[in-house]
């Protein structure tokens, strides 16, 4: 307590007065600055937590985007391969196609330029028609000279088996 009355009766009341706010100045002054510091620093840590979620999140979103990406070159190839078995499929339609329309093609010849030696405007058509299929699926020239032969036939109104030819009643 000694010291305590000899600091009062060194300094006026004044200046004790002022001292004392001085140093609560600087001890606020010292709090505010750590204050500031403190929030700063947290303000930092927040940073680098929210910038780890981000990455994490980004790693995240990556790794799932890999996972989809992967999912669909799987079924990309899934349909690659099924589309092949497709293309092989009609491939072997279409030639199917061409051949029997070519075999059909060859019994028309037979039959109308051999037998009958003329043809009819309905039998006629049928086999353009089915002469027009043939080449579109790709069918060689073989079949255009029978085509024509058949084009050069005498035309009837009607053709029926029952009914013999002018050169067969003969």
């Amino acid at each position: 307590m000694s010291d305590f009355n000899n600091l009062l009766t060194h300094y006026p009341l004044q200046e004790l007065i002022t001292i004392f706010f001085l140093f609560a100045s600087v001890i606020i002054s010292i709090w505010k600055m750590y204050d500031f510091f403190n929030q700063k620093y947290n303000e930092t840590l927040e940073k680098k937590e929210d910038e780890t979620q981000w990455k994490e999140k980004i790693s995240n979103a990556l790794n799932d985007l890999d996972s989809k990406i992967d999912n669909l070159n799987h079924q990309n190839q899934k349909i690659y391969k099924k589309q092949e078995q497709v293309d092989a499929t009609l491939a072997l339609v279409q030639e199917r196609m061409q051949e029997n329309s070519r075999s059909y093609l060859i019994d028309a010849h037979h039959k109308f330029c051999y037998k009958y030696k003329r043809i009819d405007d309905l039998n006629l058509q049928s086999i353009e028609r089915r002469y027009l299929y043939y080449k579109t699926a790709g069918g060689n020239t073989f079949i255009d000279h029978l085509i024509e032969e058949i084009r050069s036939l005498p035309r009837v109104t009607f053709l029926s088996e029952d009914i013999p030819s002018k050169k067969e009643s003969e």
